[in-house]
């Protein structure tokens, strides 16, 4: 699926990166700034924001998230899946601390009438610790991963990022 050209589309970074690949979001949101975006696409390192996202997505059609997810995968595993879909994971996986923050903010924008398309880009960390650089395995997929959220953007073969 693709983003229609004149959808606002907000590419939200999320996570904590002081602890290395829990800061997934928030380097592969850098990372797409370098990307040849579409005019109506916007993006965010958010951080850890939790209830403050709300205001971040009003007049958003279109968001997607980057975010780290543990879903007792190998590390680097890619994911790419709605909120809804959150119940299909292995049973006892865990997300982020502040995921939970991320989808009462979506559930309040619901409420609200003003719920966007929501797209989830997440990859399975390998190390969550003190530290400011994402881990060797993360590192090595960090392009693929931001390859894939562009695809979403602009599918066309051939455009790859910076």
């Amino acid at each position: 699926m693709s983003v229609a050209a004149h959808a606002k589309t907000l590419i939200l970074g999320v996570g904590n990166e002081l602890l290395q690949d829990e800061g997934l979001g928030i380097h592969a949101a850098r990372l797409l700034t370098h990307y040849d975006l579409p005019p109506n696409v916007e993006v965010i390192e958010a951080g850890t924001a939790g209830p403050q996202l709300l205001s971040l997505i009003e007049g958003v059609e279109h968001l997607i998230v980057l975010d780290s997810i543990d879903a007792k995968a190998e590390p680097g595993a890619i994911f790419h899946f709605k909120p809804a879909d959150l119940g299909a994971f292995p049973q006892g996986y865990m997300a982020s601390i502040h995921d939970v923050g991320l989808l009462e903010v979506l559930q309040i924008a619901d409420l609200l009438g003003q719920e966007p398309d929501t797209d989830i880009f997440a990859m399975q960390p390998a190390v969550i610790a003190w530290g400011l650089a994402p881990s060797p395995e993360i590192q090595a997929r960090l392009r693929d991963f931001t390859n894939l959220v562009y695809s979403e953007l602009a599918p066309a073969p051939g455009r790859a990022g910076a």
